[in-house]
């Protein structure tokens, strides 16, 4: 497995260097974390000297950078939504080497399973009319391809849309499940045969019955202190994801208040440390 971080980025964590994306991974040196993300048309627009710049620290500290490769899937133009994804997959062309990607993904879909329309058949109808040349085109390339549970939908949507589109997987977060409705064991094992990496995060929960209108709290907690079962998802993951050496598993930490961050950040990398196989 190759551990990083995701977000949330808090100002203590990248104070080391004028350039901000340098600044991060400078900090994840630190913890012997090797990879965060970056959005493919954020490296497309920088000055080629800032890509030399980055490409040569990765490099030098045996580090990578997970592509993020999202649009606006949903656009009612189909055509141009596949022009959309062409450029998408020329530019991850262009650059995966240089940014040592192991990983791309999207996420975070304009609607979700319960809105009425489109309703959620139509959106996997569309998603499986536009993923399929990104999916090919990552394979091609040699990189897995997953899409996020965003919060949007059921990890069995996800799967099914795996089972539709030819090398498509899944990026499991961890506590996403919670803002969708699920379980998250469940969840967990229906995706692990599809996972291609994590967003490995952890929430307290509790329903509030008093409330109106009624609703289930996702609050912040530290890495291993909340309520996903994340030592049973590891497991889960170790035993039926077909690759587990390859997956991208980095950190996503929303700090609770009333801790200092970089605690938070330290006992959430602790936590990641203490499991099985996790290199130290």
């Amino acid at each position: 497995m190759l551990w990083g971080y995701a977000l949330v980025w808090m100002p203590q964590y990248a104070r080391q260097d004028a350039n901000p994306l340098i600044a991060k991974l400078k900090f994840l040196n630190d913890y012997g974390l090797k990879v965060t993300g970056i959005g493919i048309e954020q490296v497309a627009k920088m000055p080629d000297s800032e890509r030399e710049l980055i490409g040569q620290f990765l490099a030098d500290h045996d580090m990578s950078l997970h592509i993020y490769a999202g649009t606006d899937f949903f656009n009612a133009e189909l055509n141009m939504v596949k022009r959309k994804v062409d450029e998408i997959v020329q530019q991850i062309g262009f650059y995966h080497s240089l940014l040592r990607s192991q990983l791309v993904t999207i996420g975070g879909s304009a609607y979700h399973r319960f809105t009425r329309e489109p309703s959620l058949a139509q959106q996997m109808e569309r998603l499986g009319a536009t993923l399929p040349a990104l999916a090919a085109g990552c394979h091609d390339l040699g990189l897995p391809f997953g899409i996020e549970n965003h919060g949007d939908y059921y990890c069995s949507d996800l799967v099914a849309l795996c089972q539709q589109v030819p090398h498509l997987g899944i990026f499991l977060d961890t506590g996403n499940t919670y803002l969708i409705g699920e379980a998250p064991l469940p969840a967990f094992e229906a995706a692990a045969p599809y996972v291609v990496g994590s967003h490995f995060k952890d929430h307290h929960v509790r329903p509030c019955l008093d409330a109106r209108p009624l609703h289930f709290e996702v609050a912040p907690s530290i890495i291993g202190d909340g309520d996903v079962p994340l030592r049973e998802c590891y497991q889960i993951l170790l035993e039926k994801t077909p690759n587990p050496d390859k997956l991208v598993m980095e950190i996503e930490l929303i700090p609770p208040s009333g801790v200092d961050p970089i605690v938070s950040f330290e006992r959430s990398v602790a936590f990641v440390k203490s499991l099985p196989e996790v290199q130290q």
